[in-house]
């Protein structure tokens, strides 16, 4: 009998071949459990295998078809036997075995492989379990090259007691959890990706906080650091995809590496790399929420480098100082010190974890179609409780995403998830906000406010340093002033505005509030400046409207719009009852 023609059966004693008119074993206990494609089911075709080693203990590893039928199939030998899979001496049991699973491969129910964590269409994915219900099953790739990211100890009612009681009556606390739950919620809210970065001084309890964020997950290990590359920071990103990223202690890293991060992880996309043909590599994409602890903020790690925060980069990493009367904590739970409370809870952190994410997902999944309606909503309602008149776009992205974490809290809190209420919740998410908006000193996108601010002052000062524009001349005035229609307006010198008010020498994109708000007006728009014909000369000025200034900061109850937020949450009939 040929090769071709070669008859194998499986038996719980291993796998045989017939050969020689007798039946010869190839191995130990293994069969194919499906035939695994890409979810386009055009790419990475291969096969999930399932085989028993020699401690009896059931392993599953997909893999790819272009290796089983390559030049490197030796790479799935060697795999089978590092894992202690018992295959017989002789090349020809490893040839017969190599036949006998391409063969099966051909037979087996199709089945979907992914080779990361996260949503694929109704199902969300990760290398220990997958949540959901789709047309075939779905399946990891490489869970048997790395350790698995999430893991799991006690049950969901052991973190409940040990773990979330101890949050209740500590906002810090409930908002970190809150993070973690949000993170695989920013796909069906259609959200940027997002951090929020808690401040505070030394052994204020901030990294605590994190390994209670981390516990939702998995084990404290889940904590990673933002000692690395940018490049090593990005590729943590796309590992969380989905899911809660946890970055502990931003002092340590290299104040460029952070300059990069806040943009490369928040962005969600890998650099644009070539590969060994020169083509454009595919680019990596996640998503993520990240929590990240320090005990400086981020205008102090640029220090050292002569940056700047950009507004980008507040607007990404939203900075939260601590507050609590004990450090990150109000309420201690009875514990005689609130050392003593953090210790207990981190303790029971490292032994209560992972079980609320996954019981999470799978209650996501239940109503997968009706989620992305459902959350965008609750965002939009809880935002518009939020947000005041004058609150400007950079503050509304970064309340919308406040209102995704209070969403997520108040859908686990009516599922039975955490152990206290949605009133909490949302109390808990506004004292943080509060903090938030009184750490930043105002409403306004900041390119904006810094300059409204600067020219409020200087309207003030200047309104005695300037002549009438009859006089032609404005010698050593600070400019003219003249009537148009009826109202003051003000004409300063192009290079003396510049100079007060400290602008770029390209400031064009600095002046347009001022512009946009009626504020400032031009004839030379690429400029900004108004050109005014004085006697025998042209000269630019600035033409600014000071009444209109004037008016605008005395319509705000104070001067950066903070009395504005609300104290209390009102309008959820919902969450007052269950208070």
């Amino acid at each position: 009998m040929t090769e071709a023609r070669m008859k194998y059966q499986l038996r719980d004693s291993g796998l045989y071949c017939y050969s020689s008119e007798e039946w010869q074993r190839v191995g130990g206990w293994i069969e194919v459990v499906a035939r695994t494609r890409l979810s386009n089911k055009k790419h990475g075709h291969g096969a999930l295998l399932q085989w028993k080693n020699m401690d009896n203990v059931l392993l599953r590893e997909v893999v790819y078809a272009r290796t089983l039928n390559g030049d490197n199939a030796r790479q799935i030998r060697e795999l089978l036997v590092d894992t202690g899979y018992p295959l017989e001496p002789g090349n020809i049991s490893w040839t017969r075995l190599q036949r006998y699973l391409l063969e099966e491969m051909a037979k087996a129910p199709p089945a979907t492989t992914v080779d990361r964590s996260g949503w694929h269409g109704p199902i969300f994915a990760t290398s220990s379990w997958t949540a959901g219900q789709a047309d075939e099953q779905h399946h990891f790739v490489g869970q048997l090259s790395t350790s698995p990211l999430l893991q799991e100890s006690g049950s969901l009612q052991d973190w409940q007691n040990q773990v979330g009681k101890l949050c209740g009556g500590n906002p810090l606390a409930i908002l970190s959890v809150g993070v973690a739950l949000a993170a695989p919620l920013l796909k069906h809210a259609e959200l940027e990706n997002g951090a929020f970065h808690l401040v505070g001084n030394s052994s204020t309890g901030k990294t605590t906080l994190l390994q209670v964020a981390a516990s939702v997950c998995g084990a404290p290990t889940f904590v990673r650091n933002w000692v690395a590359t940018a490049n090593g920071l990005a590729a943590v990103a796309a590992e969380h995809n989905d899911m809660l990223l946890a970055l502990d202690e931003i002092g340590l890293a290299r104040p460029e590496d952070v300059d990069v991060a806040t943009y490369h992880i928040m962005t969600g996309a890998s650099k644009l790399r070539a590969n060994i043909s020169g083509d454009l590599a595919e680019q990596t994409h996640w998503r993520t929420l990240a929590l990240s602890t320090g005990e400086v903020w981020l205008s102090e790690v640029f220090q050292d480098i002569g940056k700047s925060v950009k507004a980008g980069q507040e607007n990404r990493l939203v900075e939260i100082p601590v507050f609590g009367k004990f450090g990150a904590f109000n309420e201690v739970h009875g514990f005689s010190s609130p050392q003593e409370f953090v210790d207990a809870l981190k303790s029971r952190t490292r032994h209560y974890h992972g079980t609320l994410f996954r019981h999470w997902l799978e209650r996501l999944t239940e109503d997968v179609d009706d989620l992305p309606g459902y959350i965008q909503n609750e965002v939009a309602r809880l935002t518009d409780q939020w947000k005041t008149s004058h609150m400007a776009s950079q503050v509304l992205r970064v309340i919308r995403r406040f209102a995704l974490i209070t969403a997520a809290l108040c859908l686990a809190c009516r599922n039975y998830l955490l152990p206290w209420s949605e009133a909490e919740s949302v109390r808990a998410v506004h004292q943080a906000v509060g903090a938030w908006l009184r750490s930043r000193g105002h409403i306004f996108n900041s390119e904006e406010h810094r300059i409204l601010a600067r020219l409020r002052d200087a309207i003030y000062k200047w309104n005695h340093r300037l002549v009438d524009i009859e006089r032609g001349d404005y010698g050593r005035a600070i400019g003219l002033r003249r009537k148009v229609a009826g109202e003051t307006q003000w004409l300063i010198p192009k290079n003396t505005l510049i100079k007060e008010l400290g602008l770029r020498s390209r400031y064009t994109r600095e002046i347009e509030p001022l512009i946009q708000r009626d504020f400032m007006e031009t004839n030379e728009q690429s400029r900004g400046t108004m050109k005014i014909k004085l006697r025998d000369r042209s000269e630019r000025f600035f033409a600014l409207w000071p009444d209109r200034i004037k008016a605008y900061w005395e319509a705000l109850p104070d001067g950066d719009g903070l009395s504005q937020f609300p104290t209390i949450p009102t309008g959820d009939s919902e969450v007052e009852g269950d208070d």
